[in-house]
């Protein structure tokens, strides 16, 4: 098994969903088999992918409650060797569920252990939030990659997320590091760009691609498609593509 990366960002419309489907779908179309994770509650990463979010009861909740084995929960996708647990809107219970539990912080790796060879990849897409969900993403992975839209905003959330994987490494997983960030809804020649791009290397290395924004993405959205599927030659399913080498490159 190559990697678990998990794909985060407390601040929500900076592209993490978006970007976490086309890693998964990008590294599974390269040929290497890929899990994609949805933790999110709003389920937007399972949508893409409605054949395998509507054949079982069981979701990703059923690790957190019930201690399941992933095995048991993911499903097949369309795109051949990409796989998907499928998330729950009961997953804004987890918090509470997890609470003071000692062994909290390791639901979600212990439920990922018995499928970890069979997979080269595992894309998690984290909530909108630095949780116990979250939390346990960081603690069950090895990658962490940060999407981050070019503004003050983001400026302000990177001191949050650097905080939040030092107290991870400290605690919990010493093996996580993080990968680099992604830039979306990006536009090189704007002032906000030529300016904040360089303050957010001071903190974090940055991916070369570089995500446009692109009306197909949502499109693509509400057709439950990839962008590599409905608009392959776009320039952000291009840029999508161009990032998936880059990670690619460092498994």
């Amino acid at each position: 098994m190559k990697q678990v990366l998990c794909v985060a960002n407390q601040k929500g419309g900076v592209g993490k969903t978006t970007t976490a489907v086309h890693l998964a779908a990008g590294l599974a179309l390269k040929g290497d088999r890929v899990l994609l994770l949805d933790l999110d509650a709003q389920n937007n990463a399972s949508s893409v992918f409605p054949e395998a979010a509507s054949e079982t009861d069981n979701d990703v909740f059923s690790i957190f409650n019930e201690g399941v084995s992933a095995k048991d929960v993911l499903r097949p996708t369309r795109i051949p060797k990409l796989s998907l647990l499928p998330s729950s809107p009961k997953l804004a219970q987890v918090d509470v569920l997890l609470s003071g539990k000692l062994d909290g912080f390791f639901a979600l790796k212990e439920g990922l252990e018995k499928i970890m060879e069979d997979f080269d990849w595992v894309v998690i897409d984290c909530p909108p939030s630095l949780s116990l969900i979250t939390m346990n993403a960081f603690v069950a992975a090895n990658g962490l990659i940060v999407p981050l839209q070019v503004s003050k905003f983001s400026l302000d959330g990177i001191e949050a997320i650097l905080e939040a994987k030092a107290a991870t490494v400290k605690r919990y997983n010493p093996g996580l590091k993080i990968l680099g960030a992604l830039l979306t809804l990006y536009q090189a020649r704007t002032t906000l760009s030529q300016t904040v791009v360089p303050m957010i290397a001071e903190h974090l290395r940055l991916f070369d691609a570089r995500i446009p924004p692109s009306v197909a993405v949502e499109e693509a959205h509400l057709l439950n498609r990839t962008l590599y599927e409905y608009q392959p030659k776009n320039k952000a399913s291009k840029e999508y593509a161009r990032f998936t080498d880059e990670v690619y490159s460092l498994g």
